[in-house]
């Protein structure tokens, strides 16, 4: 009786943990590089994560870009990340520098700049990491883009120009800027403050047109 109470335990004991550990391991099995849904894992680089707050960031780690404090036309703080062993994001490429970007505090853009001779490294790091590029606008340009539900990627490099740069954007943060710019243009419409082709001027950072 004792055999048959403790076996039937044993086996509670292992359905239960089975079922707390399996989502775990079926995500670690699933959210694997070379997809565009690890880029949605992934969600930033190097510990700077896109939606959480500046203050996750080590403030001495941080300053304003340029020394400007002052809010971009779409209300957001630029920050320049200071560690420089944060630059390092492989075995062979080094980045010019990280920029950060925040919207009510919390994080919108990561920007890597990047020298140019580093371009193609960059994009052979990218298709290994997220996958194809799910977007190009023209293969005339050196433009693409890797676009999840969550997040977004955008490089950009050109061979007159001697620094590219690639973009990582919070989907979210960035639909709720896009929504409360409109709102105040809006405004500023119906006070007479501001003029219709200004309304057309609202972008999305990270896009670019041809």
């Amino acid at each position: 009786m004792k055999t048959v109470f403790f076996n039937s335990i044993g086996r509670k004991f292992i359905e239960t943990m089975v079922l707390l550990f399996l989502p775990f391991y079926t995500i670690c099995q699933v959210i694997q590089p070379g997809t565009i849904e690890y880029l949605k894992y992934s969600n930033g680089v190097n510990g700077i994560r896109l939606g959480a707050d500046l203050g996750s960031i080590n403030s001495k780690e941080i300053a304003f870009l340029d020394g400007n404090s002052n809010l971009d036309v779409d209300s957001c703080l630029n920050f320049e990340c200071r560690d420089t062993s944060m630059l390092k994001i492989s075995n062979d490429i080094s980045l010019d520098l990280i920029g950060i970007r925040t919207y009510k505090n919390k994080i919108i853009n990561i920007y890597l700049f990047f020298p140019r001779v580093s371009s193609y490294k960059i994009l052979y790091d990218f298709l290994v990491s997220y996958g194809n590029f799910t977007y190009r606008p023209s293969s005339y340009n050196d433009i693409y883009y890797w676009d999840s539900s969550a997040v977004s990627l955008s490089l950009l490099y050109e061979a007159k120009v001697d620094m590219g740069v690639a973009i990582f954007t919070c989907n979210q943060l960035n639909k709720a800027m896009l929504a409360d710019k409109l709102k105040n243009a809006n405004k500023a419409l119906a006070n007479n403050d501001l003029n219709y082709s200004q309304v057309d001027n609202i972008s999305v950072p990270g896009k670019v047109s041809n």
